[in-house]
Parts: C-alpha cells; structure tokens; sequence
C-alpha cells in the first residue's frame, strides 16, 4: 500500500511536470514562431493531460480494486474467528474505510464515465469539422464551375480590341455593291489612248480647216465627222448625268454611313458594358487575389493549428473538470462523515458484544491471536494511507485552484472571425491553372502581329482608293475651263484609270503598285508614337501576367 501510493505521488508530480515542460516547449523551441499563437494548448498537450489522468484514475481503480480484494480476504478470516473489542473496531474500522473506499471508486468510474462522454463529444466535433469542410469543397467546386462557364461564355464574346480593330479596318471601306456601281460606271468611259487619238485628229482636222474653203464635199465630210464623232460619243455620259448620279450615290452612302453608325453605336454600346462588366470581374478577383494567403502558407498555418486545442474544447473541458473535482472533494468529506457516525456506530456495538461474549470465544481468539494481523501495524499501515488520502487530497485542491488561474492564463485569443474572414476570401480566389487557361486561350502574340500588318496593308490600300476617289472625283465634277489643255485632262484620265487597275490587281492579287511611294496623305496629327507606346505598355503588362502565372514567354 505505501509502495503504491508513493508511485501514485510520483505519477502526479510527473504528470506536471510533463504538463509545464509541454506547456514551455513552444516557447522555448519556437516551433512556430508567430507571437499570435504563443497562448494557445496545443492538442498534444490537451491528450496528454487526459491520458495522464486517465491513467492515474486506472492505478486508483486498481489499487483499490486490490485493496478491495485484500480487505475481503481480511474480513472473510476475521468472520471465521472471534475477536476481542479492539479487533472488533479495527475490523469495523476497515469496513467503514473500504465501504468509503468504493463509495470513491465509484465517484472515480463516473468521473470516467464523463471523460469518455467528453471525448465522444470532442469526435462529434471533428466529424462535424469534417462535414464544413465536406461543405466547404462542395461550394468550392461549385465557384470552380461557375468559373469556368464565365471563362465559357468570354471565349464567345469578342474583345474591345478586337472590336477597335475591326471598326478601324473596315471604318473607311465602301460595300461592294456601290463599288460594283462604280466599275460598272467606269466601263462606259473610253480609254485614255482612244481620247488621245480622237484629240489628234480634230487637231488634224482643225489645221486642215484653216487651208480648205467650204464647199459642199467639205461640209459633207464635216457631217460625217460629226456623225462618227457622235457614234463614238454616244456611250459618254454628260458632266450634269454624271453629277446627279454621283449625287445619288453620295446620298446613299451618307445614309448607309448613318445606318452603319447607328448600328455600330448599339454594338459600342453593348460592348462597353461588357468590357466594363468583365474589366470589374478581373479587379475584384484581381484585388482578392492580391488579398488571398499562398497556398503553402496556409498550409502550414493549418498543421500548426492541428497542434492547438480549439477554444470550446478547452473551455469545455474545464467546465466538465471543475464539477467532477469538486465532486471528488465533496465525496471524500462526506465520505469522513459517514465514517466517523460509522465509528461512532460501531463503537456502540462493540460495547454491546464485549458484554455478550463467551469464555469459550475468548478461548479460542486468544488461541488465534498469533494468526491475527497485529494491531500496531495495522493501525501504522491505515494512518499511512489515511495521512496519503489526505496529502493528495490537498494536492488535488491544490491542482483545482492553480488549474483555474493557469487555464485563465493560458486562454488563447479569439481568432474564430479572422479564420472565417480568411475562409470567405479563399472561396472567393481563383485557381491558378483557371487563370493560366484564361490567359492560353487568348491571342497569340504572331497572331495579333499578322493582324496588324494585315490591318497595315488595307489601311494602305484605303490610302490608295481615297487617292483614286479624290483623282476621278476632280476630274468628274471639275468643268474644262477655256484655256485648258486637253491633253492634262486626258493624262489625268489616264492615271485615274492606271491607279483603279492597280488597286483592283492589288486587292485580287496582293501585289502593290509601283508609284505606292509617291502618295503623300493630307496634312494631319498622326497617331503612330501613341500606337507604339501602347503597344509597349501592352507587352509589358502581358509579361508580368505570364510572370506570376509562370507561363514561359513565346
């Protein structure tokens, strides 16, 4: 009995001193090095507290189980023999104290019982724990989905750029039926080389006139010059036809230019509000991006709290502890209260038997009285444990006391709102393989180059058009002035008419015409350092972007 009860001693000077060299160790090894979780009980510390008391209510359970069985020995030989009245007390004595004993027991096994129905809350909470996250990855996945249909429906919609692109190609362009009209109106002029030899020959003719006289053969011959001169002449349209004509043509495609106006303000509009819609869509996952935690930081603020007992679980434990304690303290006194009435109780009786034994039972206890446990000792061994009872008694109050003000000490700060905040902006990223397959299913860099040499080649070609339009314009609605020569006017024709050949072989055949250098554009602003320092801004940006994706350059 003083062998056991100097291990259980050992045993709950050891269990605190594992408690405080637990409790020590992530301050002093700086395991994880963040001041904010320096007060927080790590979930190993919290096991092995409950496994040591645990197992100090085990060696309890079985010393006094042991102790039970040795007194029932005891009583069972004492049954079998008479005893004199101060065997009698100690034997009383030795009931009361192993009833008390039970009583203790039994105050221990439920104290069991509720450390198993805290432990089987403790796994209630980590299945309910395990059913969020379950929770948490469904909606995860449900974001993850809701993504990718948005990254869908993008890959439908053309960009801005894109957008900009085509208005500019196809800004300054005719339709083909009005430029059908215009070939088909070019086809009823003569050549250049067949006007030019008409002009030669009313020269000829002009300088005949001046050495002929009129007869009649000349008027004759004047009359079928005039006659072939009007067959040759009847396939010309005259200058007011010609200007009513292009007049109606102007009107057209001023109304055709406000219908396409129109229509590309709808789609403008459109388009702005789905750039706009989409430029917000990248801040806010851009800016909840910049606000997320890598992933490998969570990740390790994740095994570090796996270390950590939760709050609730902490304070539940002390809730569940205080009672039973004190349930303790309250059974041992009132267990010393029964055995003192039971002292008292017993004392009577032996009074009463002492009065009733016979000599023959004195004969026979003192002929057993060898047998007998000596009283000396038995009286040294129960004050021994009685004077142990009450040592741990002490400690125990000791414990509960100290346990209080160390548990206040040790409460960790409420980091319930800042882990739900996390929570809510990790739900509310993107993944990172999504953004990298947004960025793949862009454009290609030779693509959008191609593009704009093409783009380059028809602003060119519009170049060369408008200076075609402008030559055949002049010389349409322009009036032969008196003393103008001829023969500009028909060089004019003519270059009018070599400049719509090479543009059309231009367009059919990509191969642009010789005097291409010689256009010059009208005076004007141009443009082409603010392209070119856009595009550099551009370039950079695509970069950085495929910096931080990790998407090697092309």
């Amino acid at each position: 009995g003083g062998g056991r009860g100097g291990r259980g001693m050992s045993d709950l000077g050891a269990i605190e001193e594992d408690e405080d060299a637990q409790l020590r160790s992530p301050d002093e090894g700086g395991a994880l090095g963040d001041d904010e979780f320096g007060a927080l009980i790590s979930f190993a510390n919290l096991e092995n507290v409950v496994k040591h008391i645990i197992q100090k209510f085990k060696a309890l359970e079985s010393q006094n189980e042991s102790t039970d069985a040795a007194l029932t020995g005891i009583k069972r030989e004492l049954e079998a023999r008479a005893t004199n009245r101060a065997v009698e007390e100690v034997a009383i004595d030795m009931s009361a104290r192993f009833e008390g004993t039970n009583k203790m027991l039994q105050g221990q096994k439920e104290s069991l019982l509720g450390l198993e129905n805290m432990l089987e809350r403790n796994r209630m909470s980590c299945q309910t724990l395990e059913h969020r996250v379950e929770a948490t990855v469904k909606e995860k996945a449900v974001q993850d989905r809701l993504i990718r249909e948005i990254q869908d429906t993008l890959q439908d919609k053309v960009s801005i750029a894109e957008l900009n692109m085509f208005e500019a190609k196809f800004g300054g362009y005719t339709t083909k039926l009005e430029h059908q009209e215009v070939i088909n109106s070019l086809a009823h002029y003569a050549r250049a080389d067949v006007a030019e030899r008409i002009a030669e020959s009313v020269k000829v003719l002009g300088t005949r006139f001046d050495d002929y006289s009129r007869t009649a053969e000349i008027e004759k011959q004047l009359q079928e010059v005039r006659d072939w001169v009007g067959g040759e002449l009847q396939h010309y349209a005259k200058a007011q036809q010609t200007t009513e004509k292009w007049e109606e043509l102007h009107s057209l495609i001023q109304n055709q230019h406000v219908s396409f106006e129109r229509t590309f303000a709808t789609l403008d509009d459109k388009i702005r509000g789905l750039s706009d819609r989409v430029t917000s869509i990248y801040q806010e996952l851009n800016a909840d991006i910049n606000t997320r935690a890598l992933a490998d930081d969570l990740r390790d603020t994740q095994t570090d709290l796996r270390m950590y007992a939760l709050r609730a679980d902490t304070e539940a434990f002390q809730r569940d502890c205080g009672p039973k304690l004190k349930f303790c303290v309250d059974s041992i006194k009132a267990f010393d209260d029964r055995l003192r009435a039971q002292d008292d109780s017993i004392h009577r009786v032996d009074e009463v038997l002492l009065d009733k034994a016979g000599k023959y039972d004195i004969v026979v206890i003192n002929s057993r009285l060898d047998q007998c446990f000596q009283k000396e000792m038995g009286l040294k061994e129960f004050q021994k444990t009685h004077e142990r009872l009450e040592w741990m008694n002490r400690k125990l109050e000791q414990y509960i006391d100290g346990e209080a003000e160390r548990m206040e000490n040790l409460k960790p700060p409420d980091y319930g709102p800042l882990f739900d905040d996390m929570n809510t902006r990790i739900m509310l990223k993107a993944d990172k393989a999504d953004m990298v397959e947004m960025y793949q299913l862009k454009a290609n860099r030779i693509d959008a180059d191609e593009i704009a040499k093409l783009q380059e080649v028809i602003h060119r070609q519009l170049e060369y058009l408008a200076v075609t339009s402008f030559g055949l314009a002049k010389l349409a609605l322009t009036e032969t002035k008196a003393g103008e020569s001829k023969s500009i006017r028909a060089q004019q024709t003519k270059q009018v008419l070599m400049q719509s050949e090479a543009l059309w072989n231009w367009i059919l055949h990509n191969e642009p015409p010789p005097n291409l250098g010689t256009l010059k554009p009208p005076p004007g602003t141009s443009g082409g350092n603010a392209d070119r320092d856009k595009r550099l801004v551009d370039d950079q940006k695509r970069l950085q972007l495929e910096g931080r994706l990790g998407i090697p350059g092309n």
